[in-house]
């Protein structure tokens, strides 16, 4: 079973800025309303950009303002960014703010209203040409301009939430009964062949071996052998069958195989009694799907009935009837 989906998304942004001096000479012979300055282009965050000065005034009406614009120039683009509208003082060198955008503003080439930012205001042209800005008949634009940028999100699953690995407890305490004689502290003997088993695996498993066993010690692991006890009424495949049942909550693949064979049908009813015996439920009801099963039997239709998880309750109305029809292959 797949553990809960549990996944963390991130999203990073990071700003790219850009800076543009753009240098206006002859500025008194540009001064006329309807002008417009172009700077070159220049790249930030992918993108082209321009200044746009306008010495009389970007709208009628305006023409006693100069009117200053950072517009994105990339055909279709779009970017959200800050900016900041700068003049350099001619003697220093230095510049000073005159309009700057504090939060990050849209801009999209494609629409007029969006493609570019700035002041109409931006400052009188009195104001202007009385400034450390205007000298030698020469003015110093300068644009710094943040483009903001997302980055992908990424989508991780946390650590531990990737599907486990299949159960295998079954497969360890099966190589325990059949690869190894660690800890074995009971003998079985069924028709003079004898059977080695763990008392804490089979008193877990079968309430009836578990008052069976309780009324003798636990043997050492070397005197294991010596305690032994009998079991009549029984043929060692069937017993043998009913430990790897026991230990592994499977039948074995061998008997799988070939269950439509009346020898394999035959150890199948034989083991029907031995878990009424022993009082192991779940096996009887695996052993009553099958032989209520008028069809030949699928192993996907068994590898069903032995899911341990117990999805398969309903095995217990065992007749030719509803219960067993969810089994039974598709036409």
């Amino acid at each position: 079973m797949a553990l809960p989906a549990n996944t963390k998304s991130t999203t990073t942004t990071e700003t790219v800025r850009g800076e543009h001096r753009f240098d206006i000479d002859g500025y008194i012979g540009k001064l006329r309303a309807g002008r417009v300055l172009t700077s070159e282009t220049f790249a930030v965050g992918g993108l082209d950009w321009a200044i746009r000065y306008h010495p009389a005034g970007a709208e009628v009406g305006d023409e006693e303002y100069v009117s200053v614009f950072v517009r994105l120039v990339t055909p279709n683009g779009s970017a959200r960014a800050l900016y900041d509208l700068r003049l350099v003082d001619r003697a220093t060198g230095l510049p000073r703010s005159v309009r700057r955008r504090r939060e990050p503003v849209e801009f999209e080439a494609s629409k007029a209203k969006k493609r570019e930012r700035g002041s109409l205001l931006f400052m009188t042209l009195s104001e202007l040409a009385a400034s450390p800005y205007l000298r030698d008949d020469r003015l110093t634009v300068e644009c710094v301009l943040d483009v903001v940028q997302t980055l992908l999100s990424e989508t991780t699953a946390s650590p531990g939430t990737a599907d486990p690995p299949p159960p295998d407890l079954s497969r360890h305490l099966g190589a325990l009964l059949l690869r190894t004689p660690v800890g074995v502290d009971v003998t079985f003997t069924v028709q003079g062949e004898a059977f080695r088993a763990h008392r804490v695996v089979l008193a877990a498993r079968s309430p009836v071996l578990k008052a069976e066993l309780s009324g003798s010690a636990p043997a050492k692991e070397d005197d294991a052998a010596r305690e032994v006890i009998a079991v009549d009424g029984m043929a060692p495949p069937v017993f043998k069958t009913l430990l790897h049942f026991i230990y592994t909550d499977t039948l074995p693949d061998d008997l799988l195989g070939d269950l439509g064979r009346e020898e394999h049908q035959e150890l199948v009813r034989d083991l029907l009694a031995g878990a009424d015996r022993y009082g192991m439920d779940r096996l009887k009801q695996i052993c009553e799907l099958i032989l209520n099963l008028r069809k030949p039997l699928d192993a996907k239709i068994v590898a069903a009935a032995l899911d341990p998880s117990g999805q398969h309750r309903h095995c217990q109305a065992l007749g030719v009837g509803e219960g067993c029809v969810q089994f039974m292959p598709s036409a």
